[in-house]
Order: C-alpha cells, then structure tokens, then sequence
C-alpha cells in the first residue's frame, strides 16, 4: 500500500474544507458565497501574476526572470483551475453582488457578467497554454506571441477588477482601480515566487535574489503609489457616492487592517528590500516574501468584506485554505525548480 506523499495531504486538506464551505452555505449562503470570492481573488493572482511575469520577461529579459521562472511555470499549472473555482461564484453571484439581486440591465446584467467572467478565465486558460507551447528549445518564447498576449491579460484583468470587485458597490467608481488590482495580483505572483526560490531552488550565486528582489521594491512602490493616488482623489472630490467607500473601511476594526496592509505590503518591504545585503539573503527575502503575502490577503478581505458589512469569519478562513490547497496540489506536485534556462547575452549584467 503506497504511503501519502505531501501533495495527497494537501489534496486531503482541499477537499475537506471545500466540503466544510459547502456545510456552511447550507445555512449561510450569503457568507459561504462572499468568503469564496475573497479566496478566488486572492488565489487567482497567483497564476494571472505569474502570467504577466513570464511575458514580460520575455520581452525585456533580465537575471530575475531567470531566477524566478521554475517558480513562475509551477504557478501556471494550476491556471486550469480558475474556470472550475469561479462556478460557485457565478452560481452564488445573487448572493454577493447588490445589483444581481435588483436584476440590473445592460453591463451588469448577471447573464452578461458570467459571461465575460467566462471569457475571461478562458483566455487566461489560452494565453498560459501558448506560453507552454510556444516555448523555444532554449526556454524562450517568441516576442511575437508575448506583447499581444500581454495586452489581453492587462486588459482583461481590468476589466475582471472591475466586474468582480468594484461592482460590489456598483456606484463606487475609480478609473485607476484595475491598475491597483492587477498591480496587486503580480506582486503576489512575485512574493510567491521569491519565497520558492528563496526556500526549494538549488544553492546558487549570492546576488541571484537581488534582481528579483529589487523588482519587488519597485513594484510595492508602483502599488503604493496607486493606493496612495486614489484616496487622494475620492477624499479631495468629496462625493456622497465615493466617500463612504472609505468611510466603511476605517470603521469596525477595518482600519487596523488597513494600517497592516501598509505596513506589510510597503513599509517592511520598503525598509528591509532597500538594503542590497538583505536583499541577497535568502532568510530575509523570504520573511519579507510571506509578509507581503499576508498583507495582500487582508487586503483582498478589506476590498470586499466591509462591503458584505460583517466582518472576518471561519468561512473565510476556510475557503482560503481550500482553493489554495488546490493551487498548491496542481501546481507544486510536479515543480521542478532545478529547472535548466539559458540566459541570453544581455541578461547577464541584469
């Protein structure tokens, strides 16, 4: 009788708190369909992340790139995934979204939503297949396939933004808010990465963190900035149906979390990643990887929960570890991150 490997446990874990969510819709359907959303939010960028990573390492090139793409291929494997995790989200979508229960007309009428979700998490299926694909001999794709298909998933995934998140409050509107949501979902494809290559990858040169690592900085400032540039706006616009956006999320307790989204998602990175020996440490790079993590879930659950006005629940603990058990299971079980990649000749000062 074979033993259970790790990844058997892990599915076990999936199973077994997906079932646990499934117990809880029975009695609280509208908290069990919320919690899964935030869940699927946060665990679909990792692959979405990963996604934009890859193709735009194709196109720039760079020592990250190289260091980061065992991990980044291992996360596109659980991009299948996605279409099966969003059904219950579309199925429970009257539980979740205020307008599907008035039963709006045009761009938020639910058939038409679902079916754009569908699209959606389709083309991203698509465009993770062409990069699997259409990889050369030496680990390269072809830049003809890499600058179109970053279009589509930029401009897909603003769109997603807004149909799964803004639409909670759907006459809150903020025209930088798909930019903030995808910046948010690369930087949790980058921590992701860095604490695999930082804790499985083969040993290698002192300095293979560093690249990556600094990309990381700049993209927590590129997150900041964002965050920073929108609250700007609403506040000094001082409008009756853009305020109280804000307003619910610095009450109930949601403005500590907001203080440890800044902090874990800005401040620590900042302080700890500026410094080039930390950022060659593979103990501190990783520490500083799971922080960001930590911050970009709270941040998912302030995005959405004060909106459901209740607060954090064992649901949403549940569905968290459910969907990324699943993610783990598809897209660990077969990593290889001895991965072999040959750089290209001007990668080699990156």
């Amino acid at each position: 009788m074979r033993r259970p490997t790790r990844f058997d446990l892990v599915l076990a874990v999936a199973l077994i708190t997906a079932a646990l969510v499934a117990l809880i819709a029975i009695h609280h359907t509208d908290a069990a369909a919320q919690a899964w959303l935030a869940a699927y939010l946060f665990w679909a960028g990792v692959p979405i992340g990963a996604l934009f990573l890859v193709l735009t390492h194709e196109l720039t090139g760079g020592a990250w790139g190289l260091t980061l793409r065992p991990a980044l291929l291992a996360m596109l494997r659980a991009i299948p995934l996605l279409p099966l995790l969003l059904v219950p989200v579309l199925f429970g979508a009257r539980h979740i979204y205020p307008w599907a229960m008035s039963h709006e007309r045009g761009w938020l009428a639910l058939p038409f939503f679902a079916a754009r979700a569908v699209v959606y998490v389709v083309l991203w299926n698509a465009i993770a297949l062409g990069v699997m694909r259409r990889m050369r001999g030496d680990g390269w794709l072809l830049p003809e396939f890499a600058w179109p298909a970053l279009i589509l998933l930029f401009a897909s995934t603003t769109l997603a933004a807004f149909d799964w998140l803004m639409s909670l409050e759907p006459h809150w509107t903020s025209t930088i808010y798909g930019l903030m949501i995808t910046a948010g979902w690369v930087i949790t494809a980058l921590a992701a990465a860095l604490a695999l290559a930082a804790t499985f990858a083969a040993p290698f040169t002192e300095n293979a963190l560093d690249a990556p690592a600094r990309l990381l900085l700049a993209l927590v400032y590129l997150w900041a900035y964002l965050s920073v540039v929108q609250l700007i706006v609403i506040w000094e616009s001082d409008l009756a149906h853009e305020i109280p956006w804000y307003l619910r999320r610095v009450a109930g307790g949601w403005q500590f979390v907001a203080l440890g989204v800044a902090l874990c998602e800005f401040v620590v990175p900042f302080l700890t990643l500026i410094w080039r020996p930390l950022r060659r440490s593979r103990r501190t790079v990783m520490t500083v990887a799971l922080v960001v993590l930590a911050g970009h879930a709270a941040e998912i659950w302030w995005l959405t929960l004060p909106d459901f006005t209740r607060g954090f629940g064992v649901a949403d603990l549940l569905a968290f570890i459910a969907i990324g058990a699943a993610f783990v299971f598809f897209g660990g079980r077969d990593a290889d991150f001895s991965l072999p990649l040959q750089s290209r000749p001007h990668d080699a000062g990156d």
